[in-house]
């Protein structure tokens, strides 16, 4: 009889293909529910949180507020 060879397998993370889904609504759809509170911009299902992240246009309106609360509280101090 031949000795079984023994093959020493390393544990592999889930796929990147995997649909993990919403941990908040159970839902193993492809798109963010929103729902969570995200962590230095990463949601409870461990990818990049979608409404955490600000594109040009939403950081220049920001800018742009800022900019015009400033103009009035420095204008209501006169």
């Amino acid at each position: 009889m031949a000795k079984r060879r023994v093959v020493k397998r390393e544990k592999r993370g889930v796929p990147e293909y995997t649909v993990l889904g919403c941990p908040l609504t159970k839902s193993h759809s492809l798109w963010c529910h929103g729902l969570c509170v995200p962590e230095e911009g990463i949601g409870m299902c461990g990818r990049v949180a979608p409404h955490t992240v600000t594109g040009r246009t939403q950081i220049a309106i920001l800018k742009y507020k800022i900019k015009q609360q400033a103009a009035q509280r420095d204008s209501s101090k006169i």
